[in-house]
């Protein structure tokens, strides 16, 4: 069981909701915390595998053989590293939530990353930003909207590089190290 049932359903003693309610959050949260500290390991390495092909689908496209990918070979495999580097950000950062949530439980310190922190906020919030061919830089002001704050104006160079390098394949968007 992920989780523990609602308390209006009927399950068995042995899978019910603990009876001490403070065991049942320390529970909770180092449960949460583990799922998504799983999820990093694969999604990294799910990431890496994606990033390593497109550096050889690259590499295979410059021999010019027979063989050779094309290059709407490559956008495909450009595109699946974009998600994969999406899912490991994302999954980054709850599990960073959720270490801080355990932290607090059993009393320790806990210090947030800030750069994974504001590169989350960016792309979660990427349709709201301007681009280039290959940057994402902050967006123009609405005056409909009160935001005040750019996550972005917080990465390197206030701006999202959105493309691919061969030395991707150790740092999610360049910016998160494996």
């Amino acid at each position: 069981m992920l989780l523990p049932s609602p308390h209006n359903v009927d399950v068995p003693p042995a899978l019910g909701p603990p009876v001490n309610a403070p065991d049942a959050q320390h529970r909770v949260v180092v449960r949460m915390l583990a799922l998504w500290a799983r999820s990093v390991q694969r999604d990294a390495h799910s990431y890496y595998q994606a990033a390593t092909k497109a550096v050889w689908t690259d590499q295979a496209i410059d021999y010019g053989e027979e063989w050779s990918p094309t290059e709407d070979d490559l956008a495909q495999v450009l595109e699946d590293v974009w998600v994969r580097d999406y899912r490991l950000v994302m999954s980054a950062y709850q599990m960073e939530r959720w270490s801080k949530a355990y932290q607090k439980i059993v009393g320790g310190s806990w210090q947030s990353d800030k750069g994974l922190e504001a590169l989350r906020n960016t792309i979660e919030h990427l349709d709201d930003c301007s681009f280039t061919d290959l940057f994402a830089k902050k967006g123009p002001l609405d005056p409909g909207r009160k935001r005040k704050h750019w996550a972005i104006d917080k990465l390197p160079g206030n701006e999202l590089f959105l493309g691919f390098d061969a030395s991707f394949t150790e740092a999610a968007f360049h910016l998160v190290n494996l």
